[in-house]
């Protein structure tokens, strides 16, 4: 192979040769095997044979070997070729990384240094992660030097390997970046082609995809140029030298790569520190620039709120001085340590850093002066502002109590007193706030006495006002209660007048009642009237009272008091009486109406019923007699039922009697008509009774006789056929006709009963003149039944012969043919080539004995069925018996073949197993003596042990060996003896196996001797290799020149160093004991002897050269360790003097009188530290120094400078301790003039801010009102307030002069307020602006609510008059009447107006949208909103839907089940009576009071207070949820149901079904009208049940349903 992919090419073709040859070798070894075996048996070419076979072996060996070297030369070629590319690919990496590494572009400004480094970091990352490649590359150079076979030469470079190359055709222009132009004629190189319609090329280094079409391939040298060139190079190649020398290069290449990288990251890192610099000093020098010119001015602020917002302007300004000095920090540590790195532009950077500090310096100069100006301004104000705010408080709250204004009625009287309430509770805070203001009076009048003048006017203001204010406050809270006490008693008595007048009406009434409903109505309202007079009382008790309390206290009203008890004594007294009254007629007039309307139901219930017993029809069919008994027990259950309900009518009628009621005689009567009817009712129906029940007998036997003797005929007809006769599937006509004769046997007890039945009506005489035909009857069933059971048996018995005879003919067919199947596998050669062959056979025997051990049965069934059929003289007997005798004989026959086949397929499989394992157990020898006969035994310690393992292991497995080598040898002797086999052959074997065997043993045992001395030199090896690598490492440290340039590094080498030689200690025994095991070795005549000495030689030099090393270095760790404690000394205290220094140097002398004292005791602090410093430090330096000079060090003379020039700085640190302390006193004095200044001002700022916030929070208040007279308010409040600024220009006049004073002390910021006379200034001309922000504001608002005002009063006309159209409609559905189809005409009609009403609601939605809009959430001029006209339009939607279904229902009601037209007005009519809301619902209460005045449901009255289970029984019918209420619909749906529950005959079901059909007058109904006119259940019903209709000429109508015998059958 010339590269890679022709060596990958090559192994898979030599793969696919070894596969060809693996397949040949089963056929030659059967053509060797197949020789021998002529050999052995005597034949006349055996010497030809023996010749060619021996040949044929020689070459086959000769062609594995060379495969096998084959093998190893490809793979060689592989692992080189595939090392090559590998460096290739990696050598171009490199050149890419190269050049980014030497790049000298270090950015021009921050950004773009960053953004390099960042960058570089990336390169230096791949540069990092490329190291496992190269490792790789190494591991795999040294493997390819450990190849025995001899190395490939390097391949041509990348540019010069023989590629595919084409021609183009056409020219072709690039479309896309992935494609490339080319010019016709061109020659390109191809570099992929797998693409059918696009090839991958390249030209002149610029790759891409051209059309395959525009070009065609060249032709490439043949492969025997290939092979040649190929040989040639094989043959100039140098022995390992061109691997060896192209991964060194790689090294190299790699090494410079990484010194070329780490020196661009350093040079980046400089270039971003110096412009980060660059730029953070920049930002902080603009950033002074900006402050500077805002602390420069000297305005403090014109009132409290300008003072405030001056003051947190300064603090804001600290905080940011704060950070601003952490910057400045920060960024003189990084000029600083830029500088000490030698920096190229340090001088540059060191000039920035000063100019930096300069200005710094003058900003915070600024800044003091600054603050201490702001601090006076802020008390004064303040003050003033309170007193402002207090004053303007008091005088809002005068104006309310001077209202003349009592209340006209107690509504407007308890809204006042409200009002009162909430004054009174700003009075009790505002008293506060005038105690504090008297308080802070008393204060400024001590500190400020320039203004104690005004402050004492203020103070008098207050109080003056407090006391009339406080006075006032009192009177018109007594005359406010007097006036709500007269006002709640004229309400009680105009609610309690007007109440019993009403109530006196209503009581009094003269309505009569018609029906039980109507008694029952009237009853129960009178009864709501007692229970609202009941709960009055507590009402009147309370006016009595509340008057009496009245008049005791003599209220300036007594008179008109007096008067209204009276009148409404009276009026209570009329109103009880005509309540008592009335009770008792009505109770009167109940009992006749419920007498009455029982006495009608009890007539009505006898009226049918005696209609159903008069029928003289007694039934001409089962069904038709069936039906009548179901009839007939249901009228006696209802009589039962309605027996009690007789006996309550009697009751009812004597207890009225005896009561002497005005209608006593028409009572009587009435009983005794009711009684008489029902006497005679029970007597017809206990006749009727009997007449059914034998008509019912009579009619089941013929029914049952009918049946059976037509069962009977059909079941002779199946047994008297002959199938028998036909011999096809015998058994399964047998199972049929045993089937068949079971269920005929079952009926006997069926046709016994029949004829039994028969004979007990003759017998009973209850045949109804039909005695005859049921005794003809009964002969008939007797006499088919005794023929049928004759006919079964008959056939049953020539089923079975006929059965036995086929299974026989079967089973003898069976084993013949199996037999046959047996003798031909029998009668084949036992002999094989091979031992797997051989094991088929023998499997496949076995399975034969089974087989035939398992048929033996079957032989032994056969004869006991031929011995059976002759002693039952079958008719084949002879035919039978001879076809027993040839299948047992062939039987016999089989036995004895397969015990003979058994025999020799052993034989040959005994003798094949033995060669097998002959070649198993010698190729495991050849395999076990490769592995142990190299001279391999460790290049170290790990790898001589793990040989050594490995090679003990083999021991072991040799031992397991040998037993198995001693079977295969006895199991060849034990074939000998047998003398069934060629036996020189196998002794051949046998001895050859032996041979090879204790060669094995004896190769073995001398590797293991080799590999325990192996062990040995390696772990001497590893112990040797230790203690150099820690030699060497230790000499380098001890040879070291450094000594610490702090005195913490000399002190932490010098305890490394006594740790150093605490270890030299340890390691110089072991490198002792490493000497004795080494000449040990040499003693034991180990094979490397030599390399043992030249070892210990090594190791003991290193070891002296050490020691020396050692003791220098300590000597001179000593000497620097003594000087850098002196310089530490001196380090410290100068530290300490310098630290001081800028102490005594500070200008800050305090901002006030408290930072001045504070000053004063640090510096008292500071001046007892300098006495103890000079005790402790000073003295201890200089002994150190005396203690030097005197042992005469190396440094003696910069010891003596060091200590004299920190002894000068000593002494001048005492004199500026003194100066400091006299500058500190000056400033005291200073400060407690102007404390003064400061209280005054932050006062009246204080007021001044405070007056400015609240009418700024005032002004900034949203004007978005609720209505026109809110509007007004908020403008009358505004003038108010414009005519109190002219006070508030005064005071802000006053704190400006107290500014100027205090700014002539030249102080930055007043310590008792924040505000500053620009902040104050700023807010009074922000005040300004706000109140014309807010005239303008309210000027929009006016506007806009009269725009509001106008789409109010829209929007209410439109919903008022939709609102009165839906109450009309709504009463209209309610009230309708006529015919039940004119009524539902009318619903439909509004149902259409509802919908057309649509647009009016939508138009009302779109005014309710603007005015949800417009913020409008109330409107005067109606009660309704868009949302509740929206619910009551879907309510009255679903109300014409509910009354347009009911009155649906109530149609096909009448149409279908026959209720009557004027029954549903009923209905319907008591509905609404009870509805008294007019919402299509019914109270359970109610619609008890409803079914009672319908009659017919025997409920117990609403004022008996118990529970009644038959109105439960209803509610859960009619409301299984318990809503509470009852619909018009269900309410329908339950009457309707209960009137039509008890049909009467089926002549009325009959005229209901003709009812439903489509012209009312067809004799038969179709399916879809049952399922228009009843329930999907119902109609499936009535379907499955109807048969079809037959017309009179005996045609069936398509569709149509016979209904009249359907009616028949039910009724």
């Amino acid at each position: 192979g010339k590269d890679l992919i022709g060596v990958q090419n090559l192994i898979k073709k030599h793969q696919a040769l070894m596969s060809e040859i693996s397949s040949h070798e089963s056929f030659i070894t059967t053509v060797c095997a197949d020789g021998d075996l002529m050999i052995s048996q005597g034949h006349f070419g055996a010497a030809d044979i023996k010749k060619k076979t021996s040949m044929l072996s020689d070459k086959w060996e000769q062609l594995n070997e060379r495969v096998q070297e084959r093998k190893k030369d490809l793979d060689n070629a592989l692992q080189v070729h595939q090392y090559y590319a590998d460096a290739n690919e990696a050598e171009s990496w490199m050149k890419e990384k190269e050049a980014v590494v030497s790049s000298g572009d270090y950015g021009k400004d921050e950004d773009s240094a960053e953004a390099l480094l960042k960058k570089h970091e990336t390169v230096l990352t791949d540069i990092e992660t490329f190291s496992t490649t190269i490792t790789s590359l190494a591991e795999s150079c040294k493997s390819s030097e450990s190849n025995d076979s001899q190395p490939l030469p390097p391949p041509p470079p990348p540019s010069q390997p023989q590629q595919a190359l084409v021609k183009v055709l056409y020219t072709y222009t690039a479309r896309t970046p992935r494609e490339i132009s080319v010019q016709k004629g061109d020659v390109l190189t191809l570099l992929n082609s797998a693409n059918n319609e696009w090839w991958k090329v390249e030209l002149d280094g610029q790759q891409g995809y051209v059309p395959a079409s525009y070009m065609k391939k060249m032709e490439l040298p043949t492969r025997k140029d290939s092979i040649v060139n190929t040989s040639a190079l094989l043959m100039s190649a140098p022995l390992q030298d061109t691997v060896q020398s192209r991964q060194l290069s790689i090294n190299s290449k790699y090494d410079h790569i990484q010194r070329m990288a780490k020196e661009r990251k350093q040079r980046l890192e400089e270039s971003k520190k110096k412009y980060k610099l660059m730029r953070e000093i920049n930002e902080l020098e603009h950033w002074i620039t900006d402050k500077e010119a805002l602390t420069a001015t000297e305005e403090v602020g014109k009132d409290l709120e300008h003072v405030q917002m001056q003051k947190k302007k300064s603090d804001d300004f600290e905080k940011d001085m704060a950070i601003n000095e952490a910057q400045l920090d920060k960024i003189c540590v990084m000029a600083n340590k830029l500088i000490e790195e030698e920096h190229s532009d340090a001088e540059q950077i060191h000039d920035m850093e000063e100019s930096l500090r300069q200005h710094w310096d003058n900003l915070v100069q600024l800044v003091e002066k600054k603050k201490k100006m702001l601090e006076g301004a802020f008390q004064v104000q303040k003050f003033v502002r309170a007193v402002d705010e207090t004053k303007s408080w008091m005088n809002e709250k005068d104006t309310a109590l001077m209202s003349d204004d009592y209340g006209r009625d107690l509504a407007s009287v308890q809204a006042l007193q409200r009002k009162h309430e909430g004054l009174e509770r700003d009075l009790a805070a505002l008293e506060n706030k005038v105690q504090a203001l008297h308080g802070d009076a008393k204060a400024l009048g001590v500190v400020n006495l320039t203004a104690t003048s005004l402050i004492q006017s203020k103070d008098r203001e207050i109080s003056d006002g407090w006391s009339n204010l406080k006075a006032k406050c009192e009177e018109r809270k007594v005359k406010l209660v007097g006036s709500y006490d007269f006002q709640k008693l004229l309400s009680d008595f105009g609610d309690l007048s007007g109440w019993t007048s009403s109530m006196l009406a209503l009581v009094s009434s003269g309505e009569v009642p018609n029906d039980v409903g109507g008694a029952e109505r009237l009853l129960q309202r009178h009864q709501t009237h007692r229970t609202e007079i009941d709960t009055r009382a507590s009402a009147f008790n309370a006016f009595e009272a509340f008057g009496g309390q009245l008049l005791a206290q003599g209220h300036f009203a007594t008179s008109e008091i007096q008067e209204k008890l009276e009148s409404i004594r009276q009026d209570r007294k009329a109103m009880e009486k005509a309540w008592t009254t009335r009770k008792l007629f009505l109770d009167e007039c109940f009992d006749l109406q419920m007498f009455i309307r029982d006495v009608e139901q009890a007539e009505s219930w006898m009226q049918q019923r005696e209609a159903f017993l008069a029928s003289e029809d007694v039934g001409s069919s089962l069904d038709a007699v069936e039906a009548m008994v179901k009839k007939q027990e249901e009228v006696e259950k209802s009589l039962q039922s309605e027996e009690e309900k007789i006996m309550a009518v009697q009751r009812t009628a004597d207890k009225l009697i005896q009561n002497r009621h005005h209608a006593a005689a028409q009572v009587a009567e009435r009983r005794a008509g009711v009684l008489s009817r029902w006497s005679k009712l029970k007597s017809s129906l206990a006749a009727w009774r009997s007449t059914l029940g034998q008509s019912l007998c009579l009619q089941q036997f013929m029914r049952e006789a009918g049946e059976v003797e037509a069962w009977m005929a059909e079941k002779m007809q199946t047994a008297s056929d002959e199938s028998y006769k036909d011999p096809t599937n015998l058994s399964g006509k047998l199972q049929k006709h045993q089937a068949f004769e079971a269920e005929v046997v079952a009926n006997k007890d069926r046709v016994s009963s029949a004829a039994n039945m028969g004979q007990a009506l003759i017998d009973g005489g209850q045949c109804l003149g039909m005695d005859g035909e049921v005794s003809s009857h009964i002969k008939d069933l007797t006499q088919q039944w005794d023929q049928l059971l004759a006919k079964l048996g008959e056939k049953t018995q020539k089923l079975k012969e006929a059965n036995q005879q086929q299974q026989f003919n079967q089973s003898v067919k069976d084993m013949d043919f199996w037999l046959g199947e047996v003798e031909a596998q029998l009668s084949s050669d036992g002999n094989s080539e091979d031992m797997a062959a051989v094991q088929a056979l023998i499997k496949k025997h076995q399975l034969v004995e089974a087989d035939i051990a398992a048929h033996e049965e079957r032989i032994n069934d056969l004869n006991t069925q031929a011995l059976r059929f002759a002693k039952d003289h079958h008719f084949d007997t002879d035919n039978i018996q001879e076809k027993q005798r040839n299948t047992t004989e062939r039987y016999q026959r089989i036995k004895k073949l397969a015990a003979a086949h058994k025999v020799k397929l052993g034989d040959s499989l005994a003798l094949h197993q033995f060669y097998r394992d002959l070649d198993n157990e010698e190729a495991w020898i050849r395999e076990k003596k490769l592995l142990i006969s190299g001279d391999n035994y460790g290049r170290d310690l790990m790898s001589a042990q793990a040989l050594q393992t490995r090679h003990l292991r083999f021991e072991n497995e040799l031992n397991t060996q040998e037993a198995r080598i001693k079977g295969v040898v006895q199991r060849g002797e034990e074939l000998i003896l047998s003398n069934s086999l060629s036996d020189q052959g196998i002794k051949d074997r046998s001895s050859q196996l032996q041979s090879l065997w204790l060669d094995l043993r004896e190769t073995s045992a001398i590797r293991g001797q080799r590999l325990k001395a192996s062990v040995a030199y390696q772990e001497y090896c590893v112990g040797v290799d230790e203690e150099e690598v820690w030699l060497n490492e230790k000499m380098a440290l001890a040879q070291s020149e450094e000594t610490g340039d702090t005195l913490a590094a000399v002190q932490g080498l010098l305890k490394k160093h006594q740790v150093f030689e605490t270890d030299l200690d340890v390691h110089s025994d072991q490198v002792k004991q490493i000497t004795d095991t080494g000449m040990g070795l040499v003693k034991q005549g180990n094979f490397q002897a030599e390399a043992i000495e030249q070892r210990i030689s090594g190791l003991q030099r290193k070891v002296k050269d050490l020691d020396e090393a050692t003791v220098r270095r300590k000597t001179k760790l000593r000497d620097s360790c003594a000087y850098l404690q002196f310089n530490w000394k001196t380090d410290l205290v100068e530290s300490w003097i310098k630290n001081k220094e800028g102490q005594v140097r500070s200008e800050d002398f305090g901002k006030d009188i408290a930072s001045v004292q504070t000053l004063q005791s640090k510096h008292e602090v500071f001046e007892a530290g300098l006495g103890t410093f000079e005790q402790d430090s000073i003295t201890s330096m200089s002994a150190m120094k005396d203690k030097l000079v005197a042992t005469n060090h190396n440094q003696c003379k910069a010891i003596v400078q060091r200590h004299a020039d920190v002894m000068k700085r000593w002494d001048k640190l005492l004199k500026d301790s003194e100066a400091h302390k006299n500058r500190l006193m000056r400033a005291l004095e200073q400060f407690k003039k102007l404390e003064e200044l400061f209280l005054q001002f932050s006062k009246k700022a204080s007021v001044f801010s405070s007056l400015i916030d609240d009418t700024v929070e005032d002004m900034t208040d949203s004007v978005r009102c609720n209505s026109p007279e809110e509007i007004k308010s908020l403008r009358d409040t505004l003038s108010q307030f414009q005519t109190e600024l002219v006070q508030m220009r005064s005071d802000f006049k006053q704190l400006g002069a107290l500014d100027k004073q205090i700014k002539s002390y030249n102080v930055s910021k007043n310590p008792y307020t924040w505000f500053t006379l620009e902040a104050l200034d700023d807010s009074w001309q922000d005040l300004q602006k706000l109140i014309k922000d807010r005239e303008v504001e309210l000027a929009k608002e006016v506007k806009r609510q009269e725009k509001n005002e106008e789409l109010r009063k829209v929007f209410a006309q439109q919903a008022n008059s939709l609102h009165s159209w839906m109450a009309d409609t709504r009463t209209a559905l309610i009230d309708t009447y006529g015919t039940l189809e004119s009524q539902l005409q009318e619903v439909k009609t509004k149902s259409e107006e509802i919908a057309q009403k649509k647009d009016a609601l939508r138009r009302i939605e779109e005014l309710g949208a603007q005015a949800e809009e417009a913020l409008i959430f109330d409107n005067k001029y109606t009660e309704h909103t868009m949302v509740s006209l929206a619910q009551q339009w879907d309510q009255l939607r679903q109300m014409v839907l509910r009354v347009q279904h009911n009155l649906e229902q109530q149609i096909q009601a009448r149409n279908t089940v026959g209720v009557s037209e004027e029954r549903l007005k009923d209905f319907t009519a008591s509905f609404r009576h009870f509805d008294k809301d007019r919402n299509g619902k019914l109270e359970y209460q109610d619609f008890k009071s409803c079914l009672r005045s319908l009659g017919g449901y025997d409920l117990a009255l609403a004022e008996t207070g118990f529970s009644d289970p038959e109105f439960e029984t209803i509610l859960s019918e009619v409301d299984p949820n318990r809503t509470g209420y009852v619909s018009l619909e269900d309410y329908m749906s339950f009457v309707i149901a209960h009137e039509t529950e008890n049909v009467e005959s089926n002549k009325e079901v009959e005229i209901a079904f003709q009812a439903i059909t489509s012209g009312g007058d067809k004799p038969y109904v179709t399916k879809e009208e049952l399922f228009q006119a009843l329930s999907k259940e119902q109609a499936e019903y009535c379907i499955k049940l109807m048969k079809p209709y037959k017309a009179p000429d005996g045609t069936l109508v398509p569709g149509g349903l016979d209904y009249k015998e359907f009616a028949k059958t039910l009724f």
